[in-house]
């Protein structure tokens, strides 16, 4: 078996998405979690993920309204690249 078809079935070199998914998560929510127990640090992660998860099926969905800053970001205005 060589190479390209043992990765292809493996799924190996697919940590790129969801390393992007985490940084995004990072990105919006921050990278420290405010929880003291472990119980609610678990908690207060899943509910991060979740809000991600809206926000992309929001936007996906409505779409964002012309000239809205996001994250640095400013959309359909025609400025890209970070301020």
């Amino acid at each position: 078996m060589g190479y390209e078809r043992w990765r292809d079935e493996k799924g190996h070199g697919r940590r790129w998405l969801t390393e992007s998914i985490f940084s995004a998560v990072r990105r919006g929510s921050g990278e420290a979690v405010r929880e003291t127990s472990f119980a609610d640090q678990a908690l207060e992660t899943v509910l991060k993920f979740w809000a991600y998860s809206w926000m992309c099926l929001v936007n996906l969905v409505v779409g964002r309204a012309p000239g809205v800053e996001v994250e640095g970001w400013t959309v359909n205005s025609g400025k890209t690249g970070l301020p």
